[in-house]
């Protein structure tokens, strides 16, 4: 049976067009990694991500999440608008 998880970096834009990047961890590919429940996930504010204004330093982020969970489909960025 597979862990079928993943790290997710989620783009979002603000009003002074300014994009932001989360960092959501340990999520279900087949239940949680659609674009609805992440916004849910941002709106609230869960513990589990971070945040920043640098695409590449979110992706460093994730990957280093990557190393130590070792999840089975890895990180994928994913926008939500």
């Amino acid at each position: 049976m597979s862990r079928d998880n993943v790290i997710a970096v989620a783009k979002t834009r603000s009003e002074n067009k300014k994009s932001r990047y989360y960092v959501i961890i340990d999520l279900n590919m087949e239940m949680h990694f659609n674009k609805d429940y992440i916004k849910n996930l941002i709106k609230n504010f869960d513990i589990t991500k971070q945040s920043t204004l640098d695409r590449g330093r979110a992706l460093c982020i994730a990957h280093d999440y990557q190393k130590r969970l070792n999840t089975e489909y890895g990180v994928i960025e994913i926008d939500v608008f």
